[in-house]
């Protein structure tokens, strides 16, 4: 009861002192509030309560270990006690429970040495001879255990219930010596390892306990006797590892020392007696003894090692058995249990919690190293960024520091925010520390160095604003002013962080940030972008960054804005909220999404997309009683920035709720017809190469359950029919109410349906063709419907089908070409031009769809089938065209810079417009494909898609066909033109000849000439220029001979529009001679390819004048149509492409040579 109270009252005053140091030091250790300070003072209390009942328990236990150590005694002395009140309560008490020794063992113990009662002292198990132990130690064997003063014995029989019992009853420690008692007299030591007795024993001990402790061999000596007292301690110990022969060894050396201890003292007494004995003894049996022992480990798979050995006498007297439990030897056998500790064997609890435990503590200390070494290397970074922010002098470093500051911050924040990486963290992480301690600086530098420049050009913006005169604004003014919404809205928000929004403000503060640092522009914009970024994105978490506004600025900016913006925009500012309203409560459309149920992969593709809240299903589930609603608030949505947060005014002149909710819908519906319409025009169709691939396509086309054209047709039919309305049931009945009754009752009118409804027009063209637009809409459709084009794409692929399985199919192929070339009908051309028929009715706006849907398949088609085709007539066209042309003018002037002239009634028969080669070729073979359009052949409507036109060889044809159209009206070649001299000074005469026709000038007053090129007489064909001049009197010429003459000349004239009939010629060797190159440029391929009669510019001579043109000679040159005879400078260096479709080779040269 006093040790209670002891304990009671210790607890009492801890529990006191930790209460005063709450309340005292409470804030020092982190309890800072008063209801922390509360929960702290419950937990010591609770804890005190709890600390006394177990003290209270551990007193009643006391108690009961006191009963239960009484009933063992009264147990003991049963028959001296026979027929008394002990006997009594001992019977009643035997009769309750059985006593089990191990519990009696651990309340004597606790009962001697309180709560170290199980590692006091040390635990030795004896087994071995039953005999030689139940005659020895008569009480161990009696009641399982025994008490010495220097070790507790218990006494095994291998029962392994009990060894159960034993290891639960000392958990960390079942055991710490194995004592295998032998008797040298009786046991036997030839036993092999299969059929040994004491190794079995041994092993079972082992599994059992799930312990290997060191086993001590004892062996009972039968010399002569020696009382207790005088009874030494002999034993021997060996090493773990120590085999047999090590053993032998151990035992020889201690018979060494017990023969020469017997020897020491003469005459002997009893103790030198035994030893003598002892060691005599040993002579003969150590190697029996030793073998045995290894051969005993052995088979304890070394679970159980031999650690040594001990001999005792044999006393056998009576009177020398209570003696026994004092011998010295239990001592030394356990003070060899402490040095000799056992260790669990197998996979035990303890031992894996203990392994997993240390390889837990290893991780973490590794762990604990690595993270401190990161984060003192992530802090020195951190701290260099926030040093560098605040000691950097010049602008273009600090702007660097910042955004260095401005990174360790994002990857702090990250840290924060998603977790630390795994060897920052081992309880060494202070992240969220070093994060705050980085704001700071950041704050400063950041308002310094991005904030107040801005802010300053803000507020410079927001002055020129308040400044601008309202009354008569005109269209440029008012933009400009309405611009300025989005500085003020910027402007506040820096005032306001609650109402940031951070994508404007960065792109606000980007575009207003200036710096005086030199850099280039490219970095300046990368640092505007991320320094404007960074702090939009962090302003709302942090509005101790606001600036303080001028409210005399924010006023005068409101006023202007208010003035100028008016109801227009107000209007819109409520159908932006009707639009924002919506969120993501419908989702956006897409190409998957609206051919639910196909597969589009392989025909069509689409990356665009359609807003979620431009869908029939957002109409009708949310927009249109938004907008119900909204009309009948009439009401204009507050904007914070121009009213500051407080509610508008009303406005007396606002139009009516159903004007506004006209105006709201049609406006949504403009922009629903604009969403669709561009995400169908942005669709593609997928390309195919091979015929296979395009009959597939076609397939899965004209699929009615698979066809993912018919389910996007069908899905854009659905979203166009939003808004519409349809004769509901009531109405009809009351329709053909009034039917019948006629005029004699008159019955209420009742709203028209509208099949069409708002979108009527924008999907008019796609209802139409679908065929679900309603009678009005199905009036005008004609033969075009989409199930018409189904068929007859239907029709083509099984033509294309028969074509690709058919033996001959290349020649059916190229029959199939040619009908189209030649401009006969067929299956490929009258689909295609029924396809073009559908994406015409489409018009401007579906546009891309009608191509990508309709066009594009057909067109593949016919690029597959007509490809074998061109090849053919591309060899036609340069066997018959292209051949003959460069047999007839190759290396001829004006083709080629020679002296030869090409024949001129040659180059009549090739461009003779009705009759010329070319053009008969043109006309049989491409009459489908190409059309003659005034003076330009271009490529048919038919042909726009399905094939490539080598684009030199529509440049030739076109060239040609220009020239013909003018040389070759009247039949034979003839330009008609006039020309008219220009006095020149120093120039006293001047005659110019062309093809034997004269035109003399002598300074007389000048008229016009007329002129025939080539000349209907060419017995003299050539061009001469004479002239005479004041100084020298004598007369110059200079002359081309040759049909060609005329344009050899021209060719060496300086050409200078005055009108789109007039031309002057000029022709003087100083003025080319420093244009040389000029003149030659315009002379490279390609210059002079296209003929372009509109574009009238000046140009130097294509090849320079005699050196005898000292003096300018210039002529007026009027043409009867276009550029006349300049028209065949065109020709020069021009070579007829060799194909018409364009392919992999290079076609043909087309352009002007550059020789000179």
């Amino acid at each position: 009861m006093k040790k209670l109270r002891i304990d009671l009252l210790s607890l009492l005053v801890l529990a006191l002192l930790i209460t005063c140091a709450i309340v005292i030091w409470g804030e020092s250790l982190g309890i800072k509030t008063p209801d922390a300070r509360s929960l702290w003072l419950s937990l010591v209390a609770f804890g005190t309560l709890i600390l006394a009942v177990l003290a209270s328990l551990d007193r009643f236990a006391r108690a009961w270990d006191a009963v239960r150590a009484l009933t063992m005694s009264l147990r003991r002395r049963e028959p001296e006690l026979a027929d008394t009140t002990q006997a009594s309560l001992l019977k009643s008490r035997l009769t309750q429970r059985a006593p089990k020794d191990l519990d009696d063992l651990r309340s004597e113990l606790r009962q001697r040495y309180g709560l170290r009662w199980r590692y006091r002292l040390p635990w030795l198990l004896l087994i071995g001879d039953d005999a030689a132990i139940a005659q020895r130690l008569p009480d161990l064997d009696e009641q399982g255990w025994l008490i010495t003063p220097h070790a507790v014995l218990v006494r095994s029989k291998l029962e392994t219930a009990r060894l159960k019992q034993l290891s639960k009853l000392r958990r960390r420690r079942p055991i710490d010596l194995v004592v295998l008692v032998l008797d040298g007299a009786t046991t036997p030591l030839k036993e092999r390892y299969g059929t040994h007795a004491f190794s079995i024993a041994l092993a079972r001990v082992a599994e059992s306990l799930r312990w290997s402790a060191p086993i001590h061999a004892l062996e009972i000596v039968h010399a002569s006797s020696i009382s207790p007292a005088d009874m030494p301690v002999i034993a021997c110990e060996v090493s773990r590892q120590a085999n047999s022969s090590g053993i032998e060894a151990a035992l020889h050396a201690l018979r060494d020392q017990l023969s020469e201890q017997s020897l020491e003292r003469l005459p002997q007494n009893g103790r030198e007696i035994y030893l003598g004995q002892l060691s005599q003894w040993l002579d003969g049996r150590a190697k029996a003894l030793a073998n045995w022992l290894g051969e005993l480990e052995g088979g304890t798979r070394r679970k159980l090692p031999v650690r040594g050995f001990a001999f005792a006498p044999a006393f056998d007297d009576r009177e020398y058995l209570d003696a026994i439990a004092e011998l010295p030897l239990w001592q030394h056998l356990g003070d060899t249990a402490r040095r000799q500790p056992g260790r669990r064997i197998g996979f035990h609890p303890v031992t894996v919690l203990t392994v997993l435990a240390l390889s837990a503590i290893s991780l973490w200390i590794g762990g604990m190293f690595l993270s401190g070494l990161q984060n003192a290397r992530d802090l020195q970074a951190a701290q260099q960024a926030a040093h560098e922010i605040q000691s950097t002098p010049s602008t273009a470093a600090r702007l660097q520091a910042l955004d260095t500051l401005q990174q360790q911050i994002q990857r702090y924040e990250d840290r924060v925010q998603h977790h630390a990486p795994l060897f920052t963290r081992f309880g060494l992480n202070r992240d969220a520390d070093v994060l705050a301690a980085l704001w700071k600086p950041y704050a400063k530098a950041s308002r310094d160095i991005l904030v107040a420049p801005a802010a300053q050009d803000l507020e410079a913006k927001l002055v020129d604003l308040s400044q601008l005169q309202t009354s008569g604004l005109n269209e440029e003014t008012s933009k400009w002013a309405l611009q300025g919404h989005d500085t003020l809205k910027a402007y506040l928000m820096l005032a306001h962080p609650e109402r940031v929004d951070a994508a404007f403000l960065a792109q606000q503060l980007g575009q207003h940030w200036t710096t005086d640092a030199r850099i280039p522009p490219g970095q300046k914009q990368d640092l505007a972008e991320r320094f404007a970024r960074f702090y939009a994105e962090h302003l709302k978490a942090n509005p101790d960054w606001r600036i303080e506004p001028r409210p005399e600025l924010v006023t005068g900016a409101r006023q202007t804005l208010l003035a100028v913006i008016g109801e227009r925009n107000a209007q819109d500012t409520i159908y932006q909220g009707i639009l924002r309203g919506a969120g993501n409560k419908y989702p956006d459309q897409t190409l998957a999404s609206l051919t639910a149920g196909t597969d589009p992969r392989g025909l069509l593709r689409a990356v665009a997309l359609v807003p979620g809240v431009f869908t029939r299903q957002a109409y009708e589930g949310y927009v249109a009683a938004a907008i119900e609603e909204a009309a009948k608030r009439k009401q204009v949505a507050s904007d914070w920035v121009l009213t500051g947060g407080k509610p508008p005014q009303p406005d007396a002149d606002a139009d009516s709720g159903k004007d506004l909710q006209a105006a709201l819908t049609e406006q949504y519906f403009d922009e629903y017809a604009d969403h669709w319409q561009q995400f169908m025009n942005s669709a593609q169709w997928e390309p195919a190469a091979t015929l296979p691939a395009v009959i597939d396509q076609l397939k899965l086309l004209a699929d009615a359950r698979q066809s993912p054209v018919i389910a996007l047709m069908k899905s854009l039919e659905y979203q166009g029919g939003a808004g519409a309305r349809k004769d509901s049931l009531s109405d009809t009945l009351v329709n053909k109410a009034r039917d019948l009754i006629g005029k004699k009752i008159e019955v209420p009118e009742v709203a028209k349906a509208d099949p069409a409804g708002p979108l009527g027009i924008a999907f008019g063209p796609v209802l139409r063709l679908v065929g679900q637009g309603g009678q009005g809409l199905q009036g005008n459709q004609g033969d075009l419907s989409l199930q018409r084009y189904l068929d007859r794409a239907t029709a083509l692929r099984l033509r294309l089908q028969q074509i690709s399985t058919s033996s001959d199919g290349d020649a059916q192929a190229r029959q199939m070409a040619q009908a189209l070339f030649q401009g006969k009908g067929s299956e490929l051309a009258d689909t295609q031009a029924y396809a073009q028929l559908m994406a015409a009715s489409f018009g401007n706006q579906w546009a891309g769809m009608g191509d990508a849907l309709f066009v594009r398949p057909i067109a593949q088609a016919t690029q597959v089938v007509l490809l074998p085709a061109q090849a053919s007539l591309d060899d036609a066209w340069r066997q018959n065209i292209a051949m003959a042309w460069g047999r007839s003018f190759a290396g001829r002037y004006p083709f080629a810079d020679t002296a030869n002239d090409a024949s001129l009634p040659e180059l009549a028969r090739f461009l003779r417009p009705q009759s010329g080669l070319i053009h008969a070729f043109l006309a049989t073979n491409l009459a489908g494909v190409l059309e003659l359009q005034g003076d330009q052949w271009v490529p048919s409507a038919t042909a726009g898609q399905a094939m490539a036109f080598d684009p030199a060889f529509l440049k030739g044809i076109n060239t040609l066909q220009h020239i013909a159209a003018h040389l070759l009206a009247q039949g034979e070649p003839a330009y008609r033109f006039q020309l008219k001299p220009i006095p020149t000074p120093g120039l006293t005469d001047s005659l110019l000849t062309v093809d034997n026709q004269k035109l003399h000038y002598y300074n007389q007053r000048e008229t016009w000439q007329f002129m025939t090129w080539p000349a209907s007489n060419l017995q003299e064909p050539g061009t001469r220029l004479q002239w005479q001049t004041e100084k020298a009197g004598t007369n110059k010429n200079y002359e081309f001979s040759g049909p060609w003459g005329w344009v050899r000349m021209l060719e060496r004239a300086r050409v200078m529009p005055i009108d789109t009939a007039t031309f002057q010629l000029t022709w003087q060797a100083s003025a080319d001679t420093g244009d040389q190159k000029a003149g030659a440029g315009t002379g490279e391929p390609g210059a002079a390819v296209q003929p372009d009669a509109a574009a009238l510019i000046a140009r130097d001579a294509k090849r320079p004048a005699s050196a005898d043109l000292a003096y300018p000679i210039s002529y007026q040159l009027r043409t009867d149509v276009s550029q006349g005879p300049l028209e065949m400078l065109w020709l020069r260096g021009f070579v007829l492409p060799s194909r018409i479709f364009a392919g992999k080779e290079p076609a043909g040269r087309m352009a002007p040579s550059t020789r000179k």
